[in-house]
């Protein structure tokens, strides 16, 4: 047996060994289908953000009989492109979706070892603790999410005898790039610093802060520049680790990425840095007037929206804003309802706005992405000491913080049922009582919620309650889906302009046929979809025209595929007039031309596509 030499090497057999590696256990370590169906679409987000950066390997990766997987950072794989024959192959030894290599299941192996070491690394050939798995090498970079987590790892494999040390080099600049593109995909309203060090200029580091100037994000070359912890990011003012960042983070269409100050990193005295603006996302742009300003709240919630931000000439979009705008004028409880991404959010803080709460606090908590017994202590807060892990101080309840304001219940439809319950006895007085205590305490609050699925459906199949549905009613907004809605041009078109501010471009504009592809596409993520795409397109053009192939190319794919299906059924149902015209004319062409509006020539060209004997008059 290979002696590793490697000092990360000989710890992660010496793991392997610990864990009682066996191969004839190993090939169980994966998910059933429908179990793995459900486990990927948790990562769904995830996997549409990466997607555009992952798929550029795959050209590469069949000329050089190679795969790459994506496995998240439990190991589990949840993709895989690359040459059809290596990854026949390669599935005998189950590099396949849902399978899980994580150390303790496969032994030393990169995805597995990259998740315990978290740095980039190649396992060749007999390095790897399974015999089964020597025929590949494997080389593996940590993708990490902007606070510094392990979100995944990206891995590429093939035959050991075609490894050579440039393919990691290549993974890891690969894996870097999708960390970059995650920190400014997930950047909304937030302020987006590229540094560059006098000394160290081969990379540059980006940098998130929020509209406070607090650092939310950092990518990796960042961390090390700065010498940041996952402490700090989300914890700390920028200003506190760089001095002379003030000039960057005032908000001012005067400063371009063309504009470069310079900066001394705090943490590290020697370190003269270059900064520039990459793109600005804060609410500035999205209320340059001070008509469209934002009133003030208190600090335990804000809104930032009002109507006037809200666009759409859809009349059906309009209808719904126009009963918003007279729902905002009454204190009645509204649900909103709508696919997500057509804004639920967003109209819920504009009713606060516009509402006469609107000088208190406005308050938003997702049902859907927390744990019962932490809604609970969200929603209702709690006394010092009332379980382990509780504050000294105790905690306010999202109730108590919205007082005097308005409490938004995002996927109402998604709260558990033992929830649903205390929810309503909460409704019937507007009293809530903290865990661990015994005192009622009075509340003031107006109360919006959403939920993109059918909630009176929930209520037949018993997982809602049907008391609880009649108390929420009160006032139901509709939003329709992008793709039924007819001004998805010009809302395109306006959020153009606001992200061609955002990155700080010259002038840029569709080509006709994006037009046509943004006319025509379905936009099942709705109005964030249309967001993301086009500040990805606008990222990526380099001529100041956007084209079709500037966005993600799952939304071409997906085009495509509805276009062919599309053409199919318009080329049966012209079928069908032609035949029907021709059997009204007895078969006389002429006539039958005439009725439909085109020449001879062209109906005898359908006609023997249609093989149809000419045998007409």
């Amino acid at each position: 047996m290979l002696k590793p030499i490697d000092t990360w090497l000989k710890k992660s057999w010496e793991r392997s060994k610990m864990y009682n590696v066996d191969p004839s256990v190993a090939k169980y370590a994966i998910l059933e289908a429908g179990e793995f169906k459900q486990y990927k679409e948790q990562k769904e987000m995830f996997l549409r953000e990466i997607s555009p950066r992952f798929e550029r390997l795959d050209s590469w990766l069949k000329a050089s009989h190679s795969v790459a997987v994506i496995s998240d950072n439990a190991g589990y794989i949840l993709e895989s492109i690359g040459d059809p024959i290596f990854l026949k192959d390669a599935e005998k030894i189950y590099v396949r979706k849902g399978a899980c290599w994580s150390e303790q299941a496969r032994g030393t192996n990169s995805a597995g070892t990259v998740i315990v070491e978290q740095k980039p690394l190649a396992i060749v050939g007999k390095n790897h603790y399974l015999e089964t798995n020597h025929m590949l090498y494997c080389a593996a970079s940590p993708i990490f999410d902007p606070k510094g987590d392990l979100l995944a790892v990206l891995n590429v494999s093939g035959y050991y005898e075609k490894y050579h040390s440039s393919i990691l080099g290549m993974v890891d600049v690969i894996a870097r790039e999708i960390e970059d593109w995650i920190l400014i995909q997930r950047s909304d309203k937030q302020l987006i610093i590229s540094l560059q060090s006098e000394y160290e200029s081969k990379q540059r580091a980006l940098l998130s802060v929020n509209t406070e100037g607090v650092l939310t994000g950092a990518s990796r070359e960042a961390r090390t520049l700065l010498q940041l912890t996952n402490e700090i990011i989300g914890n700390v003012q920028l200003s506190e680790l760089i001095s002379g960042v003030q000039p960057l983070l005032h908000r001012s269409d005067q400063i371009s990425s063309r504009n470069s100050f310079a900066l001394h990193s705090k943490t590290k005295e020697e370190n003269k840095l270059l900064g520039t603006v990459l793109f600005d996302t804060r609410p500035y742009f999205n209320a340059p007037s001070k008509k469209r300003s934002v009133k003030p709240v208190a600090s335990s919630g804000t809104a930032l929206y009002t109507f006037d931000d809200i666009y759409g000439t859809d009349k059906g979009f309009l209808d719904a804003i126009h009963l918003a705008k007279k729902a905002a004028a009454t204190d009645y409880t509204i649900l909103i309802t709508g696919e997500s991404g057509t804004g639920k959010d967003m109209v819920s803080q504009a009713i606060h706005q516009a509402s006469s709460r609107s000088g208190n606090p406005f308050v938003a908590i997702n049902c859907g992405a927390i744990t019962k017994s932490l809604l609970e202590s969200e929603l209702f807060g709690y006394e010092a000491g009332a379980f382990t892990g509780a504050r000294q101080s105790g905690q306010l309840g999202k109730f108590e913080l919205a007082h005097g304001g308005t409490l938004f219940l995002d996927e109402i439809a998604e709260m558990p049922l033992e929830m649903q319950v205390a929810l309503l006895r909460v409704l019937q007085n507007f009293s809530v009582v903290r865990i661990g205590g015994s005192k009622p305490i009075q509340v003031d609050v107006r109360i919006i919620t959403a939920t993109h699925t059918d909630v009176w459906k929930k209520v037949q199949d018993g997982s809602f309650r049907a008391d609880l549905f009649y108390r929420l009613q009160g006032i139901r907004i509709t939003l329709p889906p992008l793709r039924e809605r007819e001004d998805r041009l010009q809302t395109a078109r306006l959020l153009l302009k606001d992200i061609q501010k955002e990155l700080r471009k010259e002038s840029i504009s569709f080509s006709s046929e994006t037009e046509r592809f943004i006319e025509n596409y379905l936009w099942p993520g709705n109005i964030r979809q249309m967001v993301g795409a086009i500040r990805e397109a606008t990222f990526l053009e380099d001529n100041g025209v956007i084209e079709p192939d500037n966005f993600p190319s799952y939304m071409l794919s997906e085009y495509l595929a509805d276009c062919d299906k599309f053409d199919g059924l318009l080329k049966q149902s012209e079928n069908r007039v032609i035949i029907e015209t021709l059997r009204k004319t007895e078969g006389n062409v002429s006539q039958a031309a005439l009725a439909l509006g085109i020449g001879r020539s062209t109906l005898y060209r359908k006609l023997k596509k249609l093989f149809i004997s000419n045998d007409f008059k």
